[in-house]
């Protein structure tokens, strides 16, 4: 009996244990996971701890916010009591000795002043500023997610370029070594060949070192084992959309402008909310009643009483009060936001215009150094050619070659320049990430 019950313990623990982990099945150690730019970003606002919090207390603020109209509700008390005569002055009369008088009592009461509804509006101000500050942190890690993914993109891509100048070395070496044999090129040129190739070790090693540790951050960012392996399904390659042209028309303003604007509203709401409650009386209506059962006499009695209330805090109209300091703090902090926002609003002209000049110039820098790379990509084969022929030296063949991967490396780098600040761009304007490119960048 006892090897059942641990068994039975053993079994629900492992039930357990795979339930907590069932999202984490997906990434089986050491599987190959290939992901896109949308399934890194879904992921990663999944798993995301911050995110996670700031959506429970955006929860919390909605609830008050949905029940802040329960303030103008009146409240409602009701008890049961019985009570027995009792004296310390003197003796009881005899026909009160035993007698035991049951009664209830019922009692509602209802306040109004003009700070409830000023309550009311700023739980739902609080709320919508919980929301935007949500999805500011939202947007924030997708798009670090975004410009992360890219930028893996760029180091593979170099990864790929130094590990094939490697081989192409090392090819090279190997074919001068046979020429020497046959006396068909020097000493110094196999020589040289092996500087080259030797040389070339450490920088394929220098990138595939940089590429595993950025692919680690990008776990950790995306909350994933580190013994996942990730193949990333994207390209550098993009083509912009036509809108661009019309990006700085945009009539949207951004999400830290909107979280300005509501801040600003809210502290008014707490503002108007303690200048109310502080310079306009307060009304309250109370009932209450308490019938009681004479057993004796059997009838019932009620001592019951209806009250009206008008009042207010005189105090709060000396200068130095509480209320008179927290209204002139928040008037301070309302200026203050204030100024922030016109200076979001009248740099933002400037900064989409920014954007849109790094857009233009980084285009024409693509399509000058894609033709450099296929002229690049023709003088090595025709140098390669002279090369074998007797008609040109080993340093030749290697300054085209090194004149390749150059071009290659500058044409990568500046097509993530290019998805890097589409990106911005579409952040500063608050629309959804690829808008403004043909190729989807969005998630749903």
């Amino acid at each position: 009996m006892k090897t059942k019950n641990l068994l039975l313990v053993v079994l629900l623990l492992i039930t357990g244990t795979l339930t907590v982990f069932a999202a984490d099945l997906q990434f089986a150690t050491g599987a190959i996971q290939t992901l896109t730019v949308d399934d890194a970003v879904r992921i990663a606002l999944e798993n995301n701890l911050n995110l996670r919090q700031n959506a429970l207390d955006l929860g919390i603020s909605r609830r008050n916010a949905d029940r802040s109209w329960n303030s103008l509700l009146p409240t409602l008390n009701a008890s049961a009591m019985i009570s027995h005569p009792t004296s310390i002055t003197g003796p009881i009369e005899p026909d009160s000795r035993n007698v035991w008088t049951p009664g209830f009592s019922i009692s509602a009461g209802f306040t109004f002043s003009a700070s409830v509804i000023e309550n009311i509006k700023k739980a739902k101000s609080d709320y919508e500023t919980g929301l935007l500050s949500y999805e500011a942190a939202r947007q924030e890690i997708e798009l670090q997610v975004r410009k992360m993914f890219y930028q893996l993109i760029l180091l593979d891509s170099n990864r790929e370029i130094s590990s094939q100048n490697l081989q192409n070395a090392q090819t090279r070496y190997e074919q001068i070594v046979v020429l020497v044999r046959l006396g068909q090129s020097t000493m110094l040129d196999e020589l040289s060949a092996k500087v080259d190739m030797e040389n070339a070790r450490p920088s394929a090693l220098n990138t595939e070192i940089q590429y595993e540790n950025a692919i680690d951050s990008f776990k950790s960012i995306l909350g994933i084992p580190s013994d996942t392996v990730l193949k990333l399904d994207g390209s550098l390659a993009v083509e912009i959309s036509q809108n661009i042209t019309n990006a700085n028309n945009e009539s949207s303003v951004s999400l830290e402008a909107l979280r300005l604007m509501q801040s600003i509203r809210s502290m008014e709401a707490q503002r108007n909310t303690i200048r109310n409650n502080a310079y306009i009386p307060s009304l309250r209506l109370s009932w209450t009643s308490t019938p009681l059962y004479n057993i004796q006499n059997k009838s019932w009695s009620d001592n019951g009483s209806f009250s009206i209330t008008l009042g207010f805090n005189i105090d709060n109209f000396f200068p130095w009060s509480s209320a008179k300091t927290q209204i002139d703090n928040l008037n301070d902090n309302i200026s203050s936001a204030q100024i922030q926002l016109s200076d979001s609003l009248r740099n933002r002209d400037n900064r989409i215009n920014q954007y849109l000049r790094n857009i233009e110039k980084i285009f024409e820098s693509i399509d000058a150094i894609t033709l450099n790379v296929d002229l690049a990509q023709r003088t090595y084969e025709m140098t390669e050619d002279a090369y074998n022929r007797g008609a040109a030296d080993y340093q030749r063949l290697r300054n085209a070659g090194d004149s390749i991967n150059q071009a290659k490396n500058h044409l990568f780098q500046e097509q993530y320049n290019l998805i890097s600040t589409l990106l911005d761009l579409e952040k500063e304007l608050n629309i959804p990430f690829g808008t403004l490119t043909n190729c989807d960048l969005s998630i749903n």
